[in-house]
C-alpha cells in the first residue's frame, strides 16, 4: 500500500494500525515501521478517562528506546486521540494531556463534538506556542527523563535548540506540589550562558 500512494506523487498521510496488532504478537521495529508509514497506533484504544491517558503515557515512557528513534518528520508514534473537550477528564487532566501530547510529537487528533466543548478546551486545543512545540521541525519526540516522588519529567529538544519540558504530577490526593528543575539534570549541553524559561501551560 505504501509503494502503491508513493506511485501517485501526492503528498499522502498514510496511518497505519498494523503495529498496534502486531506488537501484540511479538516485536515490533518501530524504525522499519517508518520506512513504509507516517504514523502507526502503538497501543489500543484511549478512553475518556485520566486512567487511561496515564496508561498509554506509561506505555509510551516504558517503549521509548524503541519509539523515540523511529520518530522524525513525516514518522509519528501515535497514542491515539486527544479526549480534551469531551467529558472525562478535568481541566487539569486535559491540560496535561496536551502538554504530554506536545512532547511526545503525537498526532493531535481531536474526538470531541464541536458544537458541545468549552471555551477553556477550545483555546487549549488551538494554544498556537504548544502546538509549534508538537510540531517542531525537528520531529523529535520527546521522552521521559526522570521520574521521582510521583513526578514525570518530559523534554523535548527543539529546532531552535530549545528544549520544551513538561512535569507531571502523578500524585492525585493532596494539593499542588513544587518540583526543582535541577541545572545538571535538565539544561545540561544546551549552548548558553543564561538560560531563559517561558511557561506556557497552564497559563503562559
Amino acid at each position: 500500500m505504501a509503494m502503491a500512494l508513493n506511485r501517485t506523487g501526492r503528498d499522502i498521510v498514510y496511518s497505519c494500525e498494523w503495529p498496534l496488532y502486531a506488537r501484540q504478537e511479538s516485536h515490533v521495529n518501530y524504525t522499519e515501521v517508518a520506512e513504509y508509514c507516517n504514523s502507526w497506533r502503538n497501543f489500543g484504544d484511549i478512553d475518556d478517562s485520566w486512567g487511561s491517558v496515564k496508561t498509554i503515557v506509561d506505555f509510551t515512557a516504558a517503549l521509548q528506546e524503541q519509539l523515540v528513534p523511529a520518530a522524525g518528520p513525516g514518522a509519528w508514534n501515535d497514542p491515539d486521540m486527544l479526549v480534551i473537550g469531551n467529558f472525562g477528564l478535568s481541566y487539569d487532566q486535559q491540560v496535561t494531556q496536551m502538554a504530554l501530547w506536545a512532547i511526545m510529537a503525537a498526532p493531535l487528533l481531536m474526538s470531541n463534538d464541536l458544537r458541545e466543548i468549552s471555551k477553556e478546551s477550545t483555546a487549549l486545543l488551538q494554544n498556537q506556542e504548544v502546538i509549534a512545540i508538537n510540531q517542531d521541525p525537528l520531529g523529535i519526540q520527546g521522552y521521559r527523563l526522570l521520574k521521582v516522588n510521583n513526578f514525570d519529567l518530559w523534554e523535548k529538544p527543539l529546532a531552535s535548540g530549545a528544549l520544551a519540558i513538561s512535569v507531571t504530577n502523578q500524585q492525585e490526593i493532596g494539593g499542588p506540589r513544587y518540583f526543582l528543575l535541577v541545572r545538571a539534570i535538565v539544561w545540561e549541553g544546551l549552548a548558553c550562558d543564561t538560560c531563559y524559561v517561558t511557561q506556557l501551560l497552564p497559563t503562559r
